[in-house]
């Protein structure tokens, strides 16, 4: 964060005095308690300007697993079959009015919602690529209670997220076609939004794991069995891998990962553990493009220039083509990471 971000009466104190090394909260938490103390100061806080590059690597990421998940769970590659006529179909609540389109045209609705999801990937147009991705998405989403499940919901709370944000301001198509986008700045609240949703699934994952059958080992008995849990074998009896790895292991990743990941110190074994996690799960379970999704949302917790820094290790000739070196602030200035 940028010495006095709060207040101009901070630039005159910092105009009379040396200026100070970061303190201990800073250091932290990548502000000061002063940035707290008032409405103004907070507003200040969630509007720094940041750089775009972590932000628009997830967009990136994020269309195109959306582009995936469309074919396979949405069920693009089985929709003749998922609406066909007759076949009977529980409605959510206060959304009954929602019917299925004509097959062929059900075919349109995938087509808009995929070509969406692409245009997210792209930074293409990207408003209206949201816009489209979105509609289509919820759309879909309401017609059948029986395909609920938690993750597919997020996706769509995060298509909506956003398109509140500019995350078109790296990598997109739309920074090539345009240099006042290109490497603009991104304001604080865009990060801070997504990663107050990704600790929100980790968390409240976790207190759910609270109930008995959970903690007691029984929830998911089988699990144990798997061969992905051989190693432990070799150590523990699988009535203890069941109990200590699976449940326990499992309730205090949820519970801690947010945490983890928020702080600099606990990142790198939060990004261990985390990955661990999902790369498991994704062997375990039908869960579509969930894993990964999660594994790529992890990204949002490091610093937003860190694929400057990552491609600048890159030669030359590549790092023209995949980064650029700087972004700008609102002066239109250049501020280099490295």
């Amino acid at each position: 964060m940028e010495p006095g971000a709060c207040g101009r009466h901070s630039d005159q104190k910092a105009a009379a005095v040396p200026v100070s090394k970061d303190t201990r909260m800073k250091r932290l938490f990548g502000f000061e308690r002063e940035d707290l103390s008032s409405w103004h100061c907070l507003v200040c806080l969630l509007n720094r300007p940041t750089d775009p590059a972590s932000l628009s690597i997830f967009r990136f990421l994020f269309g195109m697993l959306m582009a995936v998940d469309i074919t396979q769970e949405r069920g693009l590659s089985h929709l003749d079959y998922k609406y066909l006529d007759g076949a009977p179909v529980c409605r959510f609540p206060l959304f009954n009015f929602l019917k299925p389109l004509p097959l062929d045209w059900m075919y349109l609705v995938y087509v808009i919602m995929f070509l969406g999801s692409l245009g997210i990937m792209l930074g293409f147009l990207y408003r209206l690529s949201c816009l489209m991705f979105i509609s289509t998405y919820w759309y879909v989403f309401f017609l059948d209670k029986t395909t609920w499940n938690n993750h597919s919901y997020l996706y769509g709370l995060i298509g909506f997220q956003l398109s509140l944000m500019d995350a078109n301001r790296y990598w997109s198509v739309d920074g090539l076609l345009s240099s006042r986008k290109r490497n603009a700045h991104v304001p604080l609240w865009n990060y801070t939004l997504l990663r107050a949703q990704i600790f929100i699934v980790y968390f409240i994952a976790g207190v759910k794991k609270l109930d008995a059958d959970w903690v007691e080992g029984y929830s998911m008995q089988y699990l144990a069995h798997h061969w992905l849990f051989d190693p432990f074998k070799f150590i523990l009896p699988v009535e203890m891998v069941s109990l200590l790895v699976v449940h326990g292991g499992g309730l205090m990743l949820d519970l801690s990962a947010g945490y983890l990941l928020f702080f600099d110190a606990t990142r790198p074994v939060a990004f261990f553990f985390v990955s661990y996690f999902h790369c498991m799960n994704s062997q375990l379970f039908s869960i579509g493009m969930f894993a990964y999704t999660m594994l790529v949302t992890s990204l949002l917790f490091c610093y937003p220039d860190w694929p400057r820094r990552f491609f600048g290790h890159f030669p030359a000739f590549l790092k023209q083509v995949l980064s650029d070196s700087c972004w700008l602030d609102p002066l239109g200035n250049s501020v280099h990471p490295y």
